[in-house]
């Protein structure tokens, strides 16, 4: 049965024939021993590759290669335990991870799929449209009986402007020719029938 994780494991596309190196780090220094194992997709079994203590000690499981299966350790602030895989073939895609003797956690591993190839992202989705707003320009009212709106101003106040100036100058005229003296050419007089 396939162990189940909280994590996802890292995934690797190694080629065929090719080769992975696998870390395995001890939260402290009390992992003195490691287990390496696979779970192998072909026949779904699990199958035990090999141990490491801090000493550089190993010891491979059954049908299990030296040669191809090397492990090492290294020291710094923590203990890192790594175990190098070379030759790695298509019936060898499977779950690889390792488990300390002295903690009860398991790491995550890896998911190893020799001679896959690593799947494309999806292309990054199109930005945003942006909507711009349209700016009101100047009015260019070319038809007169077709006004644009927040044009009314460029016709309305002219027309005011001619309207107030003929009546002006129609006032004007008007009074001009009240002041004039009036003349009357023509005098009429009642004739005298008594005569």
């Amino acid at each position: 049965m396939l162990p189940c994780f909280g994590a996802m494991p890292t995934v690797l596309y190694p080629k065929i024939n090719g080769s992975e190196t696998l870390a395995c780090q001890c939260p402290d220094y009390s992992c003195q021993v490691v287990y390496w194992y696979r779970y192998l997709e072909k026949n779904n079994s699990l199958q035990f590759l090999m141990f490491s203590n801090s000493a550089g000690r190993e010891e491979h499981g059954v049908d299990i290669k030296s040669t191809r299966f090397k492990g090492s350790v290294s020291s710094g602030q923590k203990l890192l335990y790594s175990l190098r895989i070379s030759g790695l073939q298509d019936d060898e895609a499977g779950l690889y991870s390792c488990v300390f003797r002295s903690k009860h956690e398991m790491p995550v591993g890896y998911y190893i799929k020799p001679g896959v190839s690593l799947p494309t992202p999806p292309p990054p989705p199109p930005p945003p449209t942006v909507k711009t707003k349209k700016t009101v320009g100047t009015c260019r009212c070319r038809n007169p009986s077709v006004s644009p709106k927040g044009c009314e101003h460029s016709v309305l106040w002219p027309s005011i402007g001619a309207l107030l100036l003929l009546a002006v100058a129609l006032a004007g005229t008007l009074y001009y020719f009240s002041r004039l003296p009036k003349k009357c050419r023509h005098r009429f007089t009642k004739p005298n029938h008594l005569r």
